[in-house]
């Protein structure tokens, strides 16, 4: 469960899962749109010129003018699209280098958005991608990692435009024509949104180990070991690589030589900060070496939430590896140390007066507080936020996940019914909404009627049947058909009409397009579970 929790963590801040979630709206005023026309960059970012046509429209101009792409595809309520917003596109160096190309912001709840997301490969907020003159991708440029690194590594990929797909099949060849800006690229690629750029049946041990071994010493090298570990670390605990084929002893040396190395924890903060469970909980070290690992990778990582290249979210991120050892089995956060936390959160708190950047600051807050056990910080910091925030059900979701932990229901569901009633944007009300219905079968399954009239109320929201079986919408809408299709056999209902309501809207679907494949694709998937 603990990993579960640090890969969401991490999800949030570093675009993330497995994802590992803004320039959509100014720090001070609520996000423009335009039937489906993209957000135009707020008198604050003025010199950030985002394009204000159509996706189509900017490839054109794009291949046109002979200019490479920057797609941003964010939403109004994610905290790391806050976390890049308020960072990366409010630095001068970005300034200058989206004068360098075509920068298009895609929201989540404009028209059509959900279908570019989906043919993109885009699978969470926030994503940033970087596509050639003739629409290929890249790369795919990760948050969570430092403003320089983050300009960096955008203005090598727009010097050199070598598609990482072209790069990892010259790692998998053993080629040696790999340069060190090559490596770099790939260092900070986005893994976890991969969705394409590696091939399909890979061998992402051998792919993130090969990359180590030939990567230039160093930061880079060392970004590739950590993505090994953390890949093997998973493969370990599905049994699907056993423990032994792992050498333990350099595992131990190579951790001691990152971790002993403040430039080399800097540069690997992402996952140092938010994948120590994943790393320290392989079954291949030694009384000894977990004497030795767990101390200096917490200390490392407590002694960067101070380091200015960070966000102020980031900054916090140094809490997380001391937390989880600290508290783990149980274990309660020692007396001096809660103090300090809340010390420092006091003080982040107080500092940060921007509504949009407490969207990402006060998430992370409230989620260190509840790993540190003090739940009682966690849901008077986010009461308080309410009022404050651009987005408020988001912070009304995490407190009816916390209500619904400590066994109180009433207030869990009244928590997402109000996001859900709060909640804008299409996309965003569906989502909202989702959560609403899959937690009335969760805890109250037998309020058949409530459960029927809120899920219907959802489809409701769709005048054009086509955004429902798009990207987001349709992963989401697949996810809720099946478990209502299970609550149903399970409480023995005849019919709830969600389903065949859904089944009605796919006949308004026109032709072979992709929403009508994904729709057909979701009663394929209802028939086999019948006839399973």
């Amino acid at each position: 469960m603990r990993t579960i929790i640090f890969m969401l963590a991490a999800m949030l801040l570093v675009a993330c899962d497995g994802a590992k979630e803004v320039a959509e709206q100014s720090v001070t005023e609520p996000l423009e749109t335009n039937q489906g026309k993209q957000a135009v960059a707020s008198a604050e970012h003025a010199k950030i010129s985002w394009y204000e046509g159509s996706v189509e429209e900017a490839f054109a101009q794009a291949s046109a003018e002979n200019q490479p792409l920057f797609l941003y595809w964010g939403a109004v309520w994610c905290p790391p699209c806050q976390e890049i917003k308020s960072t990366v596109f409010k630095s001068q160096a970005f300034i200058n280098l989206s004068k360098l190309f075509i920068p298009v912001y895609l929201d989540g709840d404009t028209e059509q958005a959900q279908a570019w997301g989906e043919k993109f490969g885009v699978m969470g907020y926030p994503t940033m991608i970087v596509f050639n003159k003739t629409g290929d991708e890249v790369t795919r440029i990760p948050g969570g990692i430092d403003i320089d690194k983050y300009n960096s590594v955008l203005e090598l990929s727009l010097n050199q435009m070598k598609p990482t797909a072209e790069l990892i099949q010259l790692v998998l060849n053993d080629s040696d024509e790999l340069t060190d800006d090559d490596y770099y690229q790939l260092a900070y690629y986005s893994w976890g949104q991969d969705t394409g750029a590696v091939p399909e049946g890979t061998d992402k041990v051998d792919l993130f180990a090969r990359l180590a071994d030939k990567a230039p010493a160093g930061e880079l090298s060392s970004r590739f070991y950590l993505e090994y570990l953390v890949t093997v670390a998973r493969k370990i605990k599905k049994e699907e690589v056993a423990a032994d084929t792992v050498n333990s002893e350099a595992v131990v040396s190579r951790l001691k030589e990152i971790l002993s190395n403040r430039a080399l924890a800097l540069a690997c903060f992402d996952t140092l900060a938010y994948y120590p469970d994943d790393i320290l909980e392989m079954p291949i070290y030694t009384d000894a070496d977990k004497a030795l690992l767990e101390p200096l990778w917490s200390d490392a990582i407590f002694d960067l939430r101070g380091d200015k290249s960070l966000s102020k979210a980031e900054q916090m991120g140094g809490w997380m590896p001391k937390l989880y050892l600290a508290t783990r089995d149980d274990a309660v956060l020692p007396e001096a140390d809660q103090v300090l936390l809340r010390t420092e959160m006091t003080a982040v708190d107080k500092t940060t007066p921007d509504n949009y950047e407490r969207q990402s600051v006060i998430n992370q807050m409230s989620y260190i507080y509840r790993e540190a056990g003090l739940n009682g910080d966690a849901r008077a910091l986010l009461l308080a936020e309410l009022d404050k925030s651009a987005a408020p059900y988001y912070f009304m979701s995490s407190l009816s996940s916390m209500a619904e932990k400590e066994g109180d229901f009433d207030a869990a569901l009244d928590w997402r019914k109000q996001a859900w009633e709060s909640a804008t944007g299409q996309a965003t009300r569906f989502q909202w909404g989702a959560g609403y219905v899959r937690a009335l079968v969760r805890m109250t399954p037998q309020h058949v009627e409530i459960i029927a009239a809120s899920s219907g109320a959802l489809l409701d929201e769709f005048p054009e049947a086509r955004e429902l079986f798009a990207g987001r919408n349709f992963r989401i809408l697949r996810r809720l058909n099946k478990q209502l299709l299970a609550w149903q056999e399970e409480q023995e209902v005849a019919d709830a009409a969600f389903s065949p309501r859904v089944e009605s809207l796919c006949q308004d679907l026109i032709g072979d397009s992709m929403e009508a494949e994904n729709c057909k694709s979701l009663f394929v998937e209802e028939a086999i579970a019948e006839a399973s």
